[in-house]
């Protein structure tokens, strides 16, 4: 039995993605666990020349991490649009207070319902590698950019957090399940084919890359980011906790051997500009 990851855009929004909750502690982890610790969405936003005034389109907003970091560089006449595909992650953003420059808008990152260059900056960080026509994607958002608008578009290497997928598999293999989460979704775009699938569009592509790893002092945190993603997978597991176990147990003695779990992690950020 194999446990591939197949694109699906009802299982994205009724499982993966439904709320908030699994994302958010993925995030946290990040927030948390990250050496050297480093604002991320700083860093991928510091790459645009803010003005002020510009229309900004997240598709694929999730929890709403790069909402009010927008706004800190917004003034009173700019605009933020926080797409996404699932209906429960917007419902759990407007749970919280949103300022009047804010709005939300369902809307699939491949068939985007805006018109032709209405947007200044469109962000898709984390979540064109779901999207099963990428190339269209990054099409549709050379579209509603205007002339010298940015593209800012953030993937993993396909190698990143690697120690964390093989912690995996070897507690399959020590279960005795001849299966292994793999076909992982960061291959259909990453920081190695990022670029492949922006030149088609964009004739000014740059890359950035970002070099850190999660540093766990326990097992449980790194048990929980994983336990985080598992309910995709859930029919296709013989038992989801009894993985969950094996590897806690895995990676404790490995902090009790080395006294921290280190996971490498590779980040790209390709910064796309529409031609003027």
């Amino acid at each position: 039995m194999s446990i591939d990851h197949v694109v699906d855009r009802g299982a994205l929004t009724s499982q993966m993605y439904a709320t908030e909750g699994p994302l958010a502690v993925r995030i946290q982890t990040h927030e948390l666990y990250t050496q050297p610790p480093a604002d991320f969405v700083g860093w991928v936003l510091d790459h645009v020349p803010w003005r002020g005034e510009e229309t900004v389109l997240d598709i694929g907003c999730g929890a709403g991490a790069y909402l009010q970091p927008v706004c800190d560089r917004l003034t009173g006449t700019g605009r933020l649009l926080c797409g996404d595909l699932s209906l429960g992650m917007l419902r759990d953003v407007a749970s919280h207070p949103l300022l009047s420059q804010v709005a939300l808008l369902n809307a699939d990152a491949a068939h985007l319902p805006l018109p032709d260059q209405s947007c200044d900056v469109v962000l898709a960080n984390h979540m064109l590698y779901h999207v099963p026509e990428t190339e269209q994607a990054v099409s549709e958002a050379h579209r509603v950019l205007r002339p010298g608008g940015y593209l800012l578009a953030a993937a993993n290497s396909c190698h990143s957090m690697q120690a964390l997928a093989d912690e995996v598999k070897r507690a399959c293999r020590r279960l005795g399940w001849p299966a292994e989460l793999r076909g992982r979704p960061e291959r259909r775009f990453s920081l190695e084919n990022g670029r492949s699938c922006n030149k088609p569009v964009f004739d000014e592509v740059e890359l950035h890359r970002l070099e850190s790893a999660l540093v766990f002092p326990t097992a449980e945190p790194a048990v929980a980011y994983v336990g985080s993603m598992l309910h995709a997978y859930t029919s296709a597991l013989p038992d989801p906790s009894a993985l969950l176990d094996q590897l806690g147990r895995q990676i404790s003695s490995i902090v009790a051997e080395h006294g921290e779990f280190r996971v490498p992690k590779t980040t790209a950020l390709f910064v796309a500009r529409r031609a003027e």
